[in-house]
């Protein structure tokens, strides 16, 4: 047991250490400053206890006036000169501590970004994110609480040392008198007193601590449930739900039950009663220090004036004590903070990042093929893909059908290397798409998925995907989809922000009109290949006939991927997949598919297609052929 505990002691101080090290990276200058002004919170009280002493002293004694009037001036003058060290350091030191904070949860957002998209979807790293956020609600980034601990740390030591220092003189042996309290026994006594008052308090730290963290654990999840049930209410989009439904009661129930108002009163009853404990055994103990002290003095042993350097230096040493002890063991409470930002930290890219440059070519001729490429997600032990094999031809406009949970999805997200193949190889002129640049290779691909995203920034910045603009190219790409004229209807064009967030004049754009944005954002990139999964399933009929009547246009010789529920969608496409359980079961052109009547093909347009029996008016005038909804 005894090893275990010291080994988790050894695991603790290197995650601090770590911790330390990574901020002093962040701000070079934080921990001289931190140092620093523990030292001079420590000198203010020793430079008072010097020299009052002296002071009563030379009152009770010589009497010299000019002796009193020197003391006094250093008194003055050490106090001003560590007061105006001691603001400006703690300028500086507040500075630091500001840019640790910022870089902290700079470092965190980077992460979250650059990290490999399967960590996204891994459940154990959207527990260390939850984690990290929900403590950060409740607390702050956390370096506010290491900064302060260790700072607390190091003035604790720092005031044990001069406590030494001040106090020895007071347990030395005294043979000019026959009081016990000038033996060495009394001193011994006194000071294994001391020392049962630190195990105590070290213990009532520890168990404060451990007592608090459990609170925490207990807290986090009610306001997880707090802050969900908040942000329900609150949210623009779920209005329509709550008020036809009649969902606000059961919302508002929900928040009154995760707003705990007893646990809360439960955590100031236990602090305040660990408090209360080592109030009074510093009470008891003061005491017992002035007993000792004084009858000491009263023995001989020393001047009346010094009972004042003596006992404040003893009470001075068992406070540093308590703030040594109560720092180290709230930094080692604040073990799993430390250890959950650092494993976020360390779940940085760990694919292999390839550094073959991708070929610029001009004529855009990239061949991609699938060689008996297998897969299954992380921690699953079903395959999402299993043995395919297939070529996609330069400028092909492939077209990927196929029921839920075929591997349509599974089938881009391996495409753009999202995830690696489990086994088998994926293949782009012939070589391993792993073996090139993973940045370079992510260019050649402009993808719109079905579960997309537009940002609370200007309708420009959502289609460049960047802060500069091409304005003219932005423009034509959403002229291009359908979205010309509502551009021209927007007052300030494509510096028009979208959604509210932070703009009171944003536009709440319509699903339809974000997914146009997203179709414009695909064509502004300009990249070799197109990839379209489900890019119009919020549009109407005759919105997505436009869009598909004009594909050909929009994609021109570019090799394309269309994934789709809707069959007569895709018969746009030259070249048809059907996707069935993880396979590539059937692959050719529209006619060719449709041809067998047992295919799997033939199946699920037959079943789309007897939803309509016939075309409508308004079809036959604009020649489209139904849309057939799964």
């Amino acid at each position: 047991m005894k090893t275990e505990k010291r080994e988790r002691y050894k695991y603790q101080m290197h995650l601090l250490l770590r911790l330390i090290k990574i901020y002093h990276g962040f701000a070079p200058e934080l921990w001289w400053c931190v140092t620093a002004q523990a030292m001079l919170q420590v000198a203010g009280p020793f430079v008072n206890l010097y020299f009052s002493a002296r002071i009563l002293s030379e009152l009770i004694g010589g009497r010299d006036a000019q002796r009193l009037g020197s003391y006094v001036l250093l008194t003055l003058i050490c106090n001003l000169t560590i007061f105006l060290f001691s603001q400006g350091i703690g300028k500086i030191n507040s500075v630091a501590q500001s840019k640790v904070m910022w870089k902290e949860l700079r470092s965190v957002g980077d992460t979250f970004l650059k990290t490999d998209f399967e960590n996204l979807g891994d459940a154990g790293y959207q527990n260390k994110k939850r984690y990290y956020l929900e403590r950060r609600t409740m607390d702050g980034a956390l370096c506010w609480g290491t900064i302060y601990n260790v700072q607390r740390m190091v003035k604790g030591i720092c005031t044990i040392a001069a406590s030494v220092v001040f106090a020895v003189p007071a347990f030395l042996g005294y043979g000019g008198g026959t009081s016990f309290f000038t033996s060495g026994l009394a001193s011994l006594l006194m000071l294994l007193l001391l020392a049962g008052a630190l195990v105590c308090t070290v213990c009532l730290n520890r168990r404060q601590t451990e007592r608090e963290m459990q609170f925490y654990k207990e807290f986090m999840e009610g306001n997880r449930s707090f802050a969900y049930y908040s942000g329900e209410c609150t949210q623009y989009k779920h209005g329509k739900e709550i008020r036809l439904y009649g969902e606000e009661k059961l919302l508002l129930e929900g928040l009154k039950k995760s707003l705990d108002i007893d646990r809360l009163g439960k955590k100031g009853l236990l602090t305040g009663f660990y408090e209360m404990m080592k109030a009074g055994l510093g009470m008891l103990l003061s005491g017992c220090v002035y007993f000792f002290i004084g009858a000491r003095a009263i023995a001989g042993a020393f001047g009346a004036g010094m009972i004042v350097q003596y006992v404040g230096a003893v009470t001075q040493f068992t406070g540093g004590f308590s703030e040594m002890a109560g720092g180290l063991a709230e930094l080692r409470g604040e073990t799993p903070f430390i250890e959950n930002y650092l494993g976020i930290l360390d779940s940085r890219p760990v694919k292999y990042q390839g550094s073959i440059p991708v070929e610029k070519r001009d004529d855009n001729e990239f061949e991609i093929e699938f060689r008996d490429v297998s897969f299954r997600y992380p921690g699953s032990s079903d395959w999402a893909l299993r043995h395919l094999s297939l070529k996609l031809r330069i400028g092909e406009h492939l077209a990927v059908v196929g029921r839920n949970g075929s591997g349509k999805t599974t089938f881009i997200k391996l495409l753009c290397r999202l995830y690696d193949p489990t086994e088998g190889e994926i293949l782009l002129n012939g070589i391993d798409i792993r073996k090139y640049n993973y940045e370079e290779y992510l260019e050649l691909f402009s993808v719109v998925f079905q579960d997309f995203r537009l940002f609370s920034f200007s309708l420009g910045q959502n289609v460049a995907a960047a802060v500069d603009i091409d304005r003219e190219r932005a423009a034509s790409s959403l002229g291009q989809i359908g979205f010309g004229d509502r551009l021209k209807e927007m007052a300030r064009g494509l510096d028009t922000p979208l959604y509210r967030d932070f703009d009171k004049d944003g536009v709440e754009i319509s699903g339809g009109e974000a997914q146009k944005i997203a179709l414009a954002r695909a064509l502004y990139k300009d990249a070799p290949f197109i990839i379209l999964d489900e890019p119009t399933a919020a549009l109407d009929p005759i919105a997505e006939y436009e869009i598909y009547s004009g594909f050909e246009k929009l994609v021109g010789g570019k090799s394309a991927v269309y994934i789709s529920h809707r069959l007569s969608s895709c018969r746009f496409c030259d070249d048809i997949a059907v996707f069935e359980e993880g396979r590539l079961v059937q692959r050719g052109g529209h006619e060719e598919l449709l041809a067998g009547e047992d295919s799997l093909y033939a199946r699920l347009w037959n079943a789309q297609a007897q939803y309509y029996a016939e075309h409508t008016e308004e079809e036959d005038t604009l020649g489209m052929e139904p849309v057939y909804v799964s």
